[in-house]
């Protein structure tokens, strides 16, 4: 990491962070754990990471968002302190939700207008089924889309970090 506490310091290191994710293989590799570690971000688990592989939210490649929100927020918190006005204006719409979505958008797999519709064949009947009777609803991740792994959990998105639920005051 370098100690430049500028404009172009600040959108080195978050095209670095993007950069490594994305080049990283599928779940993160070792030069990824070592970005992580120099920013003193604890890497998922394994355990966290088996289940995040085997979950409906495929990858095809790349470290996990929710590590890059991590590393993107060390970066900020690592830069904030600045005087310089066009840095504060950089940090200050750093739009985090939509750096990880864009992030996600690279690494998921494809799937072309045949698997959309072939799915939403075989789909519509399995997951349909008594839909109007019951009233069930999966509360999703609205960034990343997906669903919430515990009824009780309130807090952010283990898929990719975002807040789950907006607080009002």
């Amino acid at each position: 990491m370098a100690d430049d506490i500028t404009f172009a310091g600040f959108n080195a290191e978050i095209d670095k962070a993007f950069q490594s994710a994305w080049h990283s293989e599928r779940g993160g590799s070792e030069n990824w754990v070592n970005l992580l570690n120099s920013y003193g971000v604890n890497p998922l688990s394994k355990e966290d990471k088996e289940y995040l592989l085997n979950s409906e939210m495929k990858i095809t490649r790349g470290a996990f968002p929710i590590e890059l929100r991590r590393v993107y927020e060390k970066i900020i918190e690592k830069y904030s302190a600045s005087q310089d006005e066009q840095l504060r204006s950089a940090i200050s719409n750093f739009d985090m939700d939509s750096k990880v979505k864009e992030y996600y958008q690279k690494i998921k797999p494809f799937s072309g207008l045949g698997d959309i519709f072939k799915n939403a064949a075989t789909g519509t009947a399995k997951y349909s089924e008594g839909l109007q009777k019951a009233k069930q609803l999966t509360i999703k991740c609205k960034n990343c889309g997906a669903p919430r792994l515990e009824e009780m959990q309130y807090d952010n998105c283990l898929f990719c970090g975002s807040k789950l639920f907006e607080r009002t005051t």
